[in-house]
């Protein structure tokens, strides 16, 4: 890989964090900390379902696809989502009925410890084998010319081999807001011929000490971020978590 390369795809937000923290935190204090930002404030990040899934992401001209998208995960969380009305059955775009932020603690209906809740449990989906309440992985991705990140909601088909990826960046000590990495989809198809679109992660190379110093002061400024974000999902990623596939 050329060194031109590995610098285009560095987020040059990182660049810029050395003397610029102080303005990027102040826009985001002024722009959405009254409470303005709403579940799809950030830009979000899909998955196109069929023989040939792409990332479906946002543009100033509306959205394009890609194979892959290059970045840092500035900020990475595990959810829980439960809507008690299925999806495709008049639900729409309606918040969860319980959801949680860190996939230990409920908040709503029937909300409580995850870890003793039933519907938690495997089977207790409508159909299939899957969880009643979803289990999402929440990834905050900061690549090319942006300055806040977008959003990856990644679906339980792709938890596993991000769990897997995760670990391995462990057991190099190598924090994940530390690396540059590549997301690809694997074109994937459940028992019922349903094709979808299952997440790969690439490491491509660590960060530099400099920019290792600059991604710390990111993530601690996307952690106070990502509180205003709720868990709820956009109806396409409800869809790929939904009853299609077996979980």
């Amino acid at each position: 890989m050329s060194t031109e390369l590995i610098q285009i795809q560095t987020p040059k937000a990182l660049a810029a964090l050395e003397g610029n923290l102080d303005a990027i935190n102040e826009a985001i204090a002024a722009n959405i900390s009254g409470g303005g930002i709403t579940d799809f404030d950030l830009p979000r990040v899909k998955i196109s379902g069929g023989a040939s899934p792409r990332w479906i992401v946002p543009s100033l001209d509306g959205e394009e696809t890609l194979a892959r998208i290059d970045g840092v995960i500035v900020f990475a969380r595990d959810t829980r989502v439960y809507y008690k009305t299925a999806f495709g059955k008049g639900s729409g775009k309606q918040p969860p009925d319980c959801s949680s932020s860190d996939g230990v603690t409920g908040k709503g209906k029937p909300g409580g410890d995850c870890s003793k809740c039933p519907l938690a449990e495997y089977g207790s989906a409508d159909e299939g084998a899957g969880q009643a309440c979803k289990q999402v992985k929440q990834i905050f991705v900061l690549r090319g010319e942006l300055l806040l990140p977008e959003v990856v909601s990644l679906p339980p088909t792709s938890l596993k081999g991000a769990r897997q990826f995760f670990l391995k960046l462990t057991t190099q000590g190598i924090p994940y807001y530390q690396a540059v990495i590549g997301l690809e989809l694997e074109k994937a198809q459940n028992a019922g011929g349903i094709q979808y679109g299952k997440a790969v992660m690439r490491f491509v190379r660590r960060l530099t000490a400099e920019e290792a110093a600059r991604a710390q002061q990111y993530h601690e400024l996307c952690r106070s971020l990502a509180v205003r974000v709720p868990t709820g999902l956009e109806p396409e990623v409800r869809e790929q978590a939904g009853e299609q596939l077996p979980f």
